[in-house]
């Protein structure tokens, strides 16, 4: 019976490592589906960040000629000649709020699974393995006593031919 618990706790052992690597390593299940959210916002991100770039340009284009730097400078509140300046004072509340903090702050991260180490692994497979196979153990055990009181005599095999 010792050497089929061996077997049985290196069988284990294999079993349980193999899923436990499967599911939390490096290559596991988990990391991947992590990996893929993180590949999904990083694209999403680049995008926005090309069209944003592209939304760049257009200005720069627009702001090489002189109608676009006459349009831009009214827009900022530039006057014009001729134009008359009006100057409201406002109640107290000179705190600016800077308008492109808010946008590049929308996209938060998700904190990423960190995948197991193959050692953590080993050890819990080898743990569990050492669990089962104890219990393993322990109930061939305690049936081996119950069988034990029904045996027959030592030394009588049963092959005991009476022809008389």
């Amino acid at each position: 019976m010792t050497r089929k618990l061996v077997i049985v706790f290196i069988v284990l052992i294999l079993c349980f490592y193999s899923l436990t690597l499967s599911f939390f390593g490096e290559r596991g299940i988990i990391a991947n589906n992590q990996l893929k959210k993180q590949l999904k916002e990083n694209e999403y991100e680049l995008d926005r960040r090309e069209v944003e770039i592209e939304n760049l340009k257009l200005r720069k284009q627009e702001l090489s000629t002189e109608d676009g730097l006459r349009s831009a400078a009214i827009n900022l509140g530039y006057q014009v000649d001729g134009d008359d300046v009006y100057v409201f004072q406002s109640d107290g509340s000179g705190e600016a709020v800077p308008v492109g903090a808010s946008a590049s702050d929308s996209g938060k991260q998700v904190p990423s699974f960190n995948p197991w180490s193959m050692g953590f692994c080993l050890l819990i497979s080898f743990c569990l393995s050492f669990i089962i196979t104890l219990i393993i153990w322990l109930f061939s055990r305690s049936k081996g006593q119950d069988d034990d009181s029904q045996q027959e005599k030592p030394g009588d095999t049963g092959n005991n031919f009476d022809f008389d």
